[in-house]
């Protein structure tokens, strides 16, 4: 069953992140009680987290400035996923270093805090690495194109591609699209294909005119193979290809145009 990303969906390396803070908060709780110590860990810890998350993000707007400057209001929309981890990481340490460096009696707890957040981070890491099967290939499925013609995606594959798995119903696949129309409009150098999930193609229809959305390759899938073959988590999901079939990435959310352009970097 494929169920709606939306604005809460997190991916398992996000969850790890707010498991390994969870850890760290618990770990600094008990050993300042255990000092007897009044100023709870957990104050720098939550600031350590909150300035990671600001100076990443922020990283990442600067580095797709001219993209968020198109629609400036899109900077303050953190469900595109854009966030620079290094930069966080380093902001992370700073404010970290500085409360040491001020308050030397949460140096103890706060070291033991931050290393047995970031081990659990690890450990989750690897086993998430050795768990996760291999990204699947190119799937070679017929679909049906909108004027009821048979395409298999197979046929497309000679350049890169991006695959975006939606739905009418799903609001953040309604809210990407116009940004995935630009796109197709204007990177002639690879293919778009839009995947409908188990929708008519009166209903698909009925919504592209409501939009004033001129797509090509829009294909249905009555059926919803495709997302069983991509392991899709939630809708909308994208896939990105090279030339030959392998997949590069997959973001699973909406897309804003930084985003995007970020994945396509990976393809060129």
């Amino acid at each position: 069953m494929i169920t709606v990303a939306g604005p809460f969906a997190l991916s398992a390396e996000r969850l790890l992140v707010l498991a390994g803070f969870a850890v760290a908060v618990l770990a600094g709780w008990l050993l300042s009680r255990r000092r007897g110590q009044t100023m709870p860990v957990s104050t720098t810890l939550t600031g350590m987290l909150v300035a990671g998350f600001i100076s990443s993000r922020l990283a990442f707007i600067l580095l797709y400035l001219d993209d968020y400057l198109i629609e400036p209001l899109s900077m303050l929309d953190v469900r595109d996923g854009g966030f620079h981890f290094p930069s966080g990481v380093l902001a992370a340490a700073l404010v970290g270093l500085f409360q040491g460096w001020r308050s030397p009696a949460i140096r103890k707890p706060l070291s033991v805090a931050v290393f047995s957040g970031i081990t659990i981070w690890g450990l989750g890491l690897l086993s998430l690495t050795q768990l996760q099967p291999a990204r699947p290939m190119l799937p070679p499925i017929s679909l049906t194109a909108m004027n009821g013609d048979s395409l298999n995606l197979q046929t497309l594959n000679n350049r890169p591609m991006v695959v975006n798995l939606w739905a009418t119903w799903c609001l953040p696949c309604r809210r990407e699209m116009p940004v995935l129309e630009r796109a197709q409009q204007r990177d002639t150098w690879l293919n778009y294909v839009f995947i409908n999930q188990a929708e008519s193609i009166a209903q698909i229809e009925n919504y592209l005119a409501d939009e004033g959305l001129d797509l090509d390759n829009v294909l249905l899938d009555v059926s919803a193979v495709s997302g069983r073959l991509l392991q899709t988590r939630g809708l909308p999901s994208t896939y990105f290809f090279d030339a030959e079939g392998n997949m590069t990435d997959v973001h699973v959310g909406e897309l804003s145009r930084a985003t995007l352009n970020q994945q396509l970097r990976k393809l060129r």
